[in-house]
């Protein structure tokens, strides 16, 4: 009668221990692939400069749309300054003036190396082309996903991933992603002294947010 009574309370042990192993798996996030946010969305977020990036707070709304890019058709993030591209990977191979002529690029696309994951490391070499002067500038970059946790800014609290960037340029970023939404909820740039356009600081926080997937 012991003996049975062993052998079931170690099946229940282990039963409970098999549940909290699979529930801890469950729960650890991963975003396999970026999802863009659908063209026509728009939404605005604030921002905050020192230094070689201006200085004063602003508001800017950002419009999701297409353009084609070399033959490719991506995602723009269409602003009052500018447009960002996006491919389908997530990564951004240019920026254009409001005329939609490039102002720079980057060879390859720069951005996040895809699935996205708590811990995950990745270097990488670009060569970035300022077309005014023509000039083109090899730099190495450093990422880091730091955690996945839940931030909170003026348009709501939303779960992110928190990942690092470090370059060679002198430029380090923190940007919270969302997965969900397909944007930067919080970015935190910082220029050192050794950025070629000098040290400062800009930080940007989604303060609307009507996208909807």
């Amino acid at each position: 009668m012991k003996t049975t009574k062993s052998v079931r309370l170690y099946l229940a042990i282990a039963v409970l221990a098999l549940a909290l192993a699979l529930g801890g798996c469950a729960t650890v996030p991963k975003a396999e692939r970026y999802v863009a946010p659908p063209p026509g969305s728009t939404y605005t977020g604030s921002q905050s400069n020192t230094g070689s990036y201006g200085s004063g707070t602003s508001q800017i709304t950002t419009k999701v749309a297409e353009r084609v890019w070399e033959g490719k058709r991506m995602t723009a993030f269409v602003t009052p300054a500018g447009v960002m591209l996006c491919n389908a990977d997530g990564q951004w191979p240019a920026f254009l003036g409001p005329d939609d002529k490039p102002i720079m690029s980057w060879d390859p696309p720069i951005g996040f190396e895809w699935p996205l994951e708590v811990g995950k490391t990745w270097t990488k070499s670009y060569r970035v082309t300022i077309h005014a002067s023509k000039q083109t500038i090899p730099f190495d970059s450093t990422w880091k996903v730091e955690s996945y946790e839940e931030v909170t800014v003026p348009a709501g609290t939303f779960k992110v991933f928190k990942v690092s960037y470090s370059d060679t340029t002198g430029s380090e970023t923190v940007q919270w992603m969302s997965p969900e939404l397909g944007i930067f909820v919080k970015r935190m740039e910082t220029r050192t002294t050794k950025h070629p356009a000098g040290p400062g600081t800009r930080e940007s926080q989604l303060v609307t947010q009507p996208i909807k997937k």
